[in-house]
């Protein structure tokens, strides 16, 4: 077992793993940067060295075998060990320096991002910045698969032992009008302004559904039954069409929906509805003390739409 496990490299487990992810070859080469002939080649020698099936193979579709299953979760555990290694040294040498892979709610990320990056690439200048945008079920798996090293997200599970949760600021919600609304007059509202409404709301995944269905529990009011939005952009246009109200975060709406004028927005009294975002990342991370340092440094440059926690 020592002679074949020595033959087993970080480059067949990381094609592996590549491909036990996608069930596609060709976006499993896509993802590691390699051609599909070259990973067809390591998962091939992987499979001769252990002497076993690892994947069931058709024209129309991949399959893991029940051992491929089970080295799929222990190729990832060494992959993220191996990261981890890497990180440590890298962050002994310069904190916040080399690749990050940050994960940000598509919510979230294009409104607070431009608050704080400036200042993160003048002050950590030897810092790469990985951004991708997900909803949170995809941020968290990709988190926990090691894909992803930090995750900007609504009101992360502080029950998961295998987190580590810091809450970053409260983002209120705004209410959006539709040009003749019977709100219209108002300044600013309280949640039972909205009694009888029907709010038009975003799909599941993006860490606005739910804070928004509290208000609507809040108010006495109810999902709209026929329309639901994609995106932010979506959900104003919408509203800018007269199919209903809705609600928006405050960061969005000073950054897009407060200089709309086909929209009334309107705030909501203290205490405004909202929703808490934290960044996150696994407890077991070796990166810890840079990531507080991250925490520290978005906190330090929130604009005052937003209430830090």
């Amino acid at each position: 077992m020592p002679i074949i496990l020595a033959m087993i490299t970080l480059r067949h487990l990381q094609c592996f793993a590549a491909v036990a992810e996608t069930l596609h070859f060709r976006k499993a080469a896509e993802r590691i940067h390699i051609s599909q002939p070259a990973l067809s080649a390591q998962i091939a020698q992987l499979e001769e060295i252990l002497g076993a099936l690892l994947l069931e193979r058709s024209r129309r579709r991949v399959l893991l075998t029940p051992l491929g299953r089970d080295l799929a979760e222990r190729a990832n555990a060494i992959l993220r060990s191996v990261a981890d290694l890497e990180e440590l040294a890298q962050g002994a040498k310069t904190p916040l320096s080399g690749m990050l892979r940050l994960g940000v709610l598509r919510t979230l990320g294009p409104y607070l991002l431009p608050h704080f990056l400036p200042e993160m690439r003048r002050m950590y200048p030897d810092l790469r910045l990985y951004l991708r945008e997900e909803p949170e079920d995809r941020l968290l798996s990709e988190l926990a698969a090691g894909q992803l090293d930090l995750v900007l997200m609504a009101s992360a599970p502080r029950d998961d032992r295998h987190l580590s949760v810091t809450p970053l600021f409260r983002e209120p919600l705004w209410a959006a009008l539709p040009l003749g609304h019977r709100l219209r007059a108002k300044t600013s509202l309280t949640p039972p302004d909205l009694a009888g409404e029907s709010l038009i709301l975003l799909e599941q995944g993006d860490g606005l559904r739910e804070p928004a269905l509290a208000l609507c529990h809040a108010a006495g009011c109810r999902e709209h039954p026929d329309f639901r939005a994609t995106s932010l952009d979506t959900l104003r246009q919408m509203v800018a069409t007269g199919l209903g109200a809705s609600c928006l975060p405050a960061l969005y709406v000073d950054a897009e929906a407060l200089v709309d004028e086909q929209i009334v927005m309107r705030p909501f009294q203290s205490p405004a509805p909202g929703r808490c975002i934290d960044l996150v990342w696994r407890r077991t991370s070796v990166r810890a003390p840079e990531f507080r340092l991250f925490a520290d440094l978005v906190k330090s440059h929130l604009p005052d739409v937003v209430d830090a926690l």
